[in-house]
């Protein structure tokens, strides 16, 4: 008789076939003492790790689903014993009698209640997506103590469909605050490079000739601190397109044609996407390059934070796909006209009746007198010629 070999039989003691398997670590074993000694040997408790690695086709099998049914039945067990005997040993949890939890917050967090007061006096709608949403996570709009001013985040959408997200001061111009965007986005070396190359001194071979003084006119400085203030705009109305067309964005440190973006060049214009819109078309709101972001935001209602389109095109060039504002509003109040015509043709129960339904109404009535008398007409005749046969 040919001998078993050795990996056949027991792990512990080498002379019987297995007959058990732990649920751990899988080790064979023939009879419960030498199913201990193994426990003891290896340290090993004996229970199933639920958090075991399983490959996918050994999911969805009944026996990976019995695993898993198993595992949640077993921790709402647990829980519910830990219930009960809190409340048979009259347990009272140390967060519940302090009225809440350690981490938990009550009140408003730092810094929101002036991003409120900020809001409310630039007339801002947030509107805040459910937590945990994505576009909750993002929102890292908060209160800067330094300039003491709101510090958005932004989400910056080019042309060609990419998407950034960065943040931006409420005071500064939308063009500055794009090109420090595209700054931030460049590389520690392209940054100094970047840096250094518009500020760069002029080198000796290029000087002038004359060394005497050279002063600036000052002309030039009144034209430089008065184009940096930034233009009124009214939130019912947005600028026109030849506004639009004139403003492009000024020269900044950074040159923005560097950064890869086709919309980034001199000749970008900037809309607003407004939020919860029926179309199936984006409806924009243009803005001015050196409007500030308040003024952009002011009377607008916007989802958790902005969402700002850099886009080549004129506000009367916008490609499918795209609609103004005062195009949207426009088709809006057309359907409204058309569905109130719609809602005064037909009449609900319990409403007041018409004229014309007024006059039908007559016409059947003197109909229903007619019919009445000839009725009569006709019994009349009826017992006169029965008196006449009597």
């Amino acid at each position: 008789m040919q001998e078993p070999l050795l990996s056949e039989l027991c792990k512990i003691c080498h002379i019987n076939p297995p007959k058990y398997r732990c649920p751990r670590c899988s080790t064979q074993t023939c009879s419960l003492p030498c199913t201990k000694r193994h426990k003891l040997w290896a340290q090993c408790n004996g229970v199933r790790d639920p958090a075991l690695y399983k490959k996918k086709a050994d999911l969805a099998t009944p026996g990976g689903i019995d695993h898993d049914y198993n595992f949640l039945t077993s921790l709402e067990r647990k829980l519910g014993k830990a219930d009960r005997e809190t409340e048979e040993r009259g347990i009272v949890l140390q967060a519940e009698a302090n009225g809440g939890y350690k981490n938990q917050r009550n009140g408003p967090m730092k810094g929101e209640v002036n991003v409120q007061k900020a809001l409310e006096r630039m007339g801002v709608v947030v509107d805040r997506a459910p937590k945990g949403m994505t576009r909750s996570k993002e929102n890292l709009t908060h209160w800067h103590k330094k300039h003491r001013c709101v510090v958005w985040s932004v989400e910056w959408i080019h042309d060609d469909g990419s998407k950034e997200l960065g943040t931006c001061l409420e005071t500064l111009p939308l063009s500055e605050a794009y090109a420090r965007h595209l700054q931030e986005k460049q590389p520690a070396s392209k940054k100094r490079k970047l840096a250094s190359g518009p500020y760069s001194e002029p080198k000796p071979n290029a000087a002038p000739a004359n060394t005497g003084d050279v002063q600036s006119p000052p002309e030039a400085s009144k034209e430089h601190v008065t184009s940096s203030d930034p233009p009124r705009i009214t939130p019912q109305s947005s600028p026109p397109a030849e506004d639009l067309a004139q403003a492009a964005v000024p020269p900044s440190p950074v040159p923005l044609a560097s950064t890869g973006h086709a919309a980034s060049s001199t000749t970008s214009h900037f809309y607003l996407l407004r939020p919860h819109t029926p179309s199936a078309s984006r409806v924009l709101i243009p803005l001015l390059p050196t409007s500030t972001l308040s003024t952009s935001l002011n009377h607008r209602v916007i989802l958790e934070f902005p969402t700002i389109y850099i886009l080549p095109y004129l506000p009367d060039a916008l490609p499918e796909g795209f609609m103004l504002e005062e195009q949207f509003l426009g088709y809006s109040e057309k359907e409204n006209r058309e569905l109130e015509a719609l809602l005064k043709e037909v009449v609900m129960p319990g409403d007041s009746p018409r004229e014309d339904d007024s006059m039908r109404d007559q016409a059947v009535r003197g109909e229903e007198k007619l019919n009445d008398r000839k009725i009569l007409d006709v019994l009349r005749q009826d017992l006169d010629g029965l008196q006449e046969q009597s």
